[in-house]
């Protein structure tokens, strides 16, 4: 899971939201009142509930478009019974608490990365899988020689690999074999 998570209070707006996820490199940040995690606000809801629906990011606040209620895990949820979790709520990322503590993000690449890592312990059904879980598993499965990195745009230059933060990355070098 990913333990530093980012947070930003309800009555921020989009913009803080989208500002933040950019200084982070992140996908998501977790909405809060009170300091309680409320919500979630990722790059779709900011997609299709600002820009398509054409709302001023700098007036509409997180409450307004954040995804809610948040599916919460504890720290001991097995990767197989996240996995499950993900599947049947349609979701792509839980929020791990402890004690009423905000903990990390469990997303569904980091799902993908365990259930690549040790294949035989877990045993999935992707029968109700939507289709972007079904394809991170298959990103994760194919074979190191066909692996490419996938094309990002940052700062509005083309690049081919994050390093440290493509999915690739061996510690070392890009396994998804730069062309």
């Amino acid at each position: 899971m990913i333990q530093n998570v980012k947070t930003a209070d309800a009555e921020e707006t989009a913009l803080k939201a989208a500002e933040l996820m950019n200084r982070h490199e992140i996908g998501s940040i977790v909405v809060t009142i009170n300091e309680e995690p409320v919500g979630i606000v990722t790059e779709k809801d900011l997609l299709k509930r600002v820009l398509l629906a054409r709302k001023n990011p700098s007036k509409i606040r997180l409450d307004k478009i954040m995804s809610k209620p948040l599916v919460r895990v504890s720290p001991n949820t097995t990767i197989s019974k996240a996995a499950q979790l993900m599947i049947r709520q349609r979701i792509k990322k839980l929020i791990v608490m402890k004690h009423e503590r905000l903990r990390g993000i469990l997303s569904l690449t980091d799902v993908a990365a365990a259930i690549k890592k040790d294949q035989t312990a877990i045993k999935l059904s992707l029968k109700n899988a939507p289709t972007n879980f079904r394809k991170t598993l298959e990103m994760y499965d194919i074979d190191p020689d066909q692996r490419k990195c996938p094309q990002i745009v940052l700062g509005g230059a083309l690049i081919n690999c994050l390093g440290p933060k493509c999915m690739w990355f061996d510690g070392k070098e890009c396994g998804g074999r730069l062309h």
